[in-house]
């Protein structure tokens, strides 16, 4: 579970970086990903295509923790 209150809303770009190194420890580490820290950096830069990128990515992990998970059961 992620507790909202753990990440401060803003506009700053130093604590956007924060909210997202946050979000790698907290959250993220406990699928084993991480967001590298450049695209972390491209992400709150609003470049275009890196939201769709990050989740191409969280989408693969995914799959893959799930496709591990069926070889265990099955």
């Amino acid at each position: 579970m992620v507790e909202l209150h753990s990440f401060v809303p803003t506009s700053s770009t130093a604590q956007k970086v924060a909210n997202w190194g946050h979000l790698n420890r907290k959250v993220l580490s406990k699928l084993n990903f991480r967001v590298p820290e450049e695209m972390i950096q491209q992400l709150v830069q609003s470049r275009p295509g890196m939201a769709e990128q990050l989740l191409q990515l969280l989408r693969e992990k995914i799959q893959e923790k799930q496709r591990q998970r069926k070889g265990e059961t099955g």
